[in-house]
């Protein structure tokens, strides 16, 4: 293969994933936690490792570290969507954040439920995309 087919292979790899979601649907009520992988490629290179929550004054605060799988940095999106006892999704004031990560880096990130802990049902953490760092 010559160069430029590498290059335009990567690329094209790295457009797909931008395009896919991989997520992790937590059921706090039956005290589940499933993947829900779209693209194998990223739920191996930005990968959820670990998810913890934390309940302040009535709010919830869920951690979330994520693990760069890749040999180098890489940046990515992630998302928290808080679901109600009923199983609807409910109004997202912060969207999509974006993440760069170093080599094998693993990093925490917080999020904060915009209702009080004993609303929240259902939680959804996503992450999305393959891009340099700072793009």
């Amino acid at each position: 293969m010559t160069r430029l087919t590498v290059t335009l292979a990567g690329l094209v790899l790295l457009l797909g994933c931008s395009a896919r979601i991989n997520s992790v649907i937590i059921d706090r009520d039956a005290g589940t936690r499933r993947w829900d992988v779209d693209n194998i490629f990223l739920a191996n290179d930005i990968k959820v490792l670990d998810v913890r929550e934390e309940v302040k004054e009535g709010a919830l605060f869920v951690d979330i570290l994520i693990r760069n799988g890749w040999a180098m940095p890489i940046g990515g999106k992630l998302k928290v969507q808080f679901y109600d006892k009923r199983g609807v999704a409910l109004p997202d004031a912060w969207g999509w954040k974006q993440i760069n990560l170093e080599s094998s880096q693993e990093e925490w990130f917080r999020a904060i439920a915009p209702r009080p802990a004993d609303e929240i049902g259902r939680m959804k953490i996503m992450t999305r995309g393959i891009n340099l760092p700072g793009n």
